[in-house]
């Protein structure tokens, strides 16, 4: 690993992320506010600190995924550990603002960023807070379980199966269809509550193309 800056990332790796006012730790914020495993908050607090190094090193604006994004909305609004002691005693007074929306270079800005992750870190960034969503895919998805679907119960009504196969069949056509278009809703601006988990491996978050904030 070789860093711009070693003292600066020393300063974010070792500080302490802010309590609430009823004294839980930063961790279990995050954990109980998005149902997550101790170590999935873990890594995704890693991940965020390390993204607020590479924002601050001002090489570039610097785009998170929406699992960092999460992290780092949970940071601000702990308002008086973000301005008053995070970037001053930490950053050296390097403001990072977060700027909501996805402005023309987003996603070249987010590849940028992954870059840069890997030049500072010596390391590819963990593909479950990382992965940026590939829209063919989704799309080519869609139609895979569609013509599955469309073949499993055309064959079950022209094969006379009982009715508990076909009934079987939608259930499955249905469950995975949702799962396929909650990353498709999601992109085009509709809040969906199923198929997507942005702390997955398979999903693993997004550049947010249709929201989600930069750090310049």
């Amino acid at each position: 690993m070789t860093l711009t800056d070693p003292a600066l990332w020393a300063r974010i790796e070792s500080y302490t992320l802010p309590k609430d006012a009823a004294g839980i730790s930063f961790l279990e914020q995050l954990r109980k506010m998005h149902g997550i495993s101790h170590e999935t908050a873990q890594t995704a607090i890693r991940e965020y600190k390390r993204f607020l190094y590479l924002s601050a090193l001002r090489m570039g604006r610097c785009v998170p995924t929406r699992a960092v994004d999460e992290v780092w909305h949970l940071h601000l609004t702990h308002t008086r550990d973000y301005w008053e002691s995070f970037v001053p005693d930490v950053l050296g007074g390097r403001k990072i603002h977060h700027e909501p929306g996805a402005p023309d270079g987003h996603s070249r800005d987010f590849d940028a960023t992954l870059h840069r992750y890997e030049a500072e870190f010596g390391e590819v960034p963990p593909k479950g807070i990382w992965k940026k969503r590939s829209l063919p895919k989704e799309v080519a998805s869609m139609v895979f379980v569609t013509l599955f679907g469309v073949l499993w119960i055309g064959q079950s009504v022209l094969g006379g199966a009982p009715w508990y196969f076909t009934g079987m069949g939608l259930l499955i056509f249905g469950w995975i269809i949702m799962g396929t278009l909650g990353p498709l809703l999601d992109r085009a601006g509709y809040e969906v509550s199923f198929g997507i988990d942005i702390w997955s491996d398979a999903n693993g978050g997004d550049c947010g193309d249709c929201g989600g904030g930069c750090g310049d």
